[in-house]
């Protein structure tokens, strides 16, 4: 049985199918391996095989190209014979040089040609040799090079046949072939194992956020690139974590401020209906009551949409230059009632003229809330301070109260909305007050922060540029 919201344990979108997925992860990695050596392999047979007689003939034609460029080089210099005798030894090569007229005048092979005499090759001529010889036999690669004495040099190299060396490398070959396939089919599944394994220990702790588990047991040293992404769930499990408390908060928060004065509504609803229904006075001193508890209703759900709207973005502030001496003078007449029936010393400090480039309606607010919270934490002397002035490139506003102040490690958390002080005095409240004044003061850029310590208030303050 699946219950709406929660997982259903049996379908393969959670740790199962993530499971899965881990394992065709090792799979793959295997099979790329495996292809991997597999291509090499072929790639092996194809140069030792296939390419081999082409390749052969291409080394060689390009040796005996350099040794046709070197013979040009050297010619006519007084050590020609002897550079000759030793290119050729070292290449293993026949020379053979004939002037203009064909006749043969030089010769030079590394093989000693004078004890097996041949008529063909000439013989008694005034250069390396006074001999003669049998050419090479079998397939040869000759090569002419044009002297500048119109004579031309020939060079003659045999190509030796490959057979006989193809069907050793191809009997090699086929041990290597088994023998490498095999050994990295094996280090591909160890390694195959050894990548898998700790990202399915990743991606099964992954899920555990989504059972409402944040405490991850993410081990980390197999690589760098797993470390940082394990590091990432984790600051996203914690971040998950906040949000699930937030939520929680919230639905404690929201429904106590909504059931006051809904409850307060209705009892006075129903007093109007029972009781004061014909005495003028006492009806519409409920009548009173009933409105003040919709202000508040009204004050709290117009809080949610600010803090979503900001949050969100989908408002663009409307900055213009505005006199924020004359705002914090009409934010602080606002409250004076509420500070004279709650029996609060609101002491005011306010420099004139002090113009600032922001969005007017929404920085009123700002300084609404600042205020406001500070009422709502006023302290046991009941004073509160607002001082606001000169910065030289902008103005500074700051509240202060004399209440039970913020711990410190608090301090990160008092922005956040639905959020309370665990110090708090019993004030009740959403929490949304600070979270929307932070949210305008960030879309403004502006400095601002809270100085407190518990037991001596708080000073909340912001600066805005003109």
């Amino acid at each position: 049985m699946n219950i709406k919201g929660s997982p259903d344990r049996s379908t393969p979108g959670l740790c199962g199918g993530k499971a899965i997925r881990a394992r065709a992860f090792g799979m793959k990695l295997w099979l790329y391996f495996a292809l991997f050596a597999a291509v090499l392999m072929a790639l092996l047979w194809l140069m030792q095989i296939v390419f081999l007689q082409s390749f052969y003939e291409s080394m060689k034609t390009s040796d005996v190209k350099k040794i046709g460029a070197a013979i040009l080089a050297e010619y006519g210099s007084d050590g020609f014979a002897d550079a000759l005798n030793a290119l050729t030894f070292r290449n293993s090569v026949l020379v053979i040089i004939r002037d203009a007229h064909g006749d043969v005048v030089y010769f030079s092979d590394e093989h000693d040609w004078q004890n097996r005499p041949n008529p063909n090759w000439g013989g008694g001529f005034d250069g390396l040799r006074p001999g003669g010889g049998n050419p090479p036999r079998g397939r040869t690669l000759n090569y002419n090079v044009a002297l500048p004495d119109g004579g031309v040099a020939t060079i003659s190299t045999p190509l030796e046949p490959l057979n006989a060396t193809t069907a050793i490398l191809q009997t090699q070959l086929v041990y290597v072939t088994f023998a490498a396939l095999l050994l990295s089919f094996i280090l591909a599944f160890f390694i195959a194992r050894k990548f898998s394994k700790p990202v399915a220990a990743i991606t099964e702790q992954a899920a555990r956020p989504a059972r409402g588990e944040f405490d991850l047991q993410l081990e980390k040293g197999f690589c760098a690139e797993l470390d940082s992404l394990a590091d990432t769930i984790r600051e996203t499990a914690a971040e998950l974590s906040k949000a699930e408390k937030l939520r929680r908060d919230l639905l404690a928060n929201i429904s106590h401020d909504l059931r006051t004065p809904l409850t307060m509504i209705k009892a006075y609803t129903e007093m109007i209906r029972d009781i004061s229904g014909d005495d003028r006075e006492k009806r519409n001193a409920n009548l009173q009551i009933i409105s003040r508890e919709s202000d508040r209703l009204m004050s709290l759900v117009n809080d949610i949409l600010d803090v979503s709207v900001l949050q969100s973005g989908g408002e663009q502030m409307k900055p213009e230059s505005f006199n924020l001496s004359d705002a914090a003078k009409k934010a602080i007449a606002r409250f004076a009632p509420l500070c004279a029936a709650d029996g609060v010393t609101l002491a005011a400090k306010i420099e004139p003229d002090q113009y600032v480039f922001a969005d007017e309606r929404r920085i009123t607010q700002v300084l609404y809330n600042f205020i406001s919270n500070a009422l709502a934490h006023a302290g046991g002397d009941k004073r509160i301070d607002v001082a606001l002035g000169d910065t030289g490139v902008g103005a500074r506003f700051a509240v202060s109260d004399r209440g039970e102040g913020i711990a410190e490690d608090e301090l990160p958390l008092i922005w956040d909305r639905y959020y309370k002080s665990t110090h708090t005095d019993g004030t009740i409240g959403a929490g949304l007050g600070l979270a929307i004044a932070k949210e305008i003061l960030s879309a403004h850029n502006a400095r601002f922060g809270v100085e407190s310590s518990p037991g001596a208030g708080s000073t909340f303050w912001f600066e805005l540029g003109k």
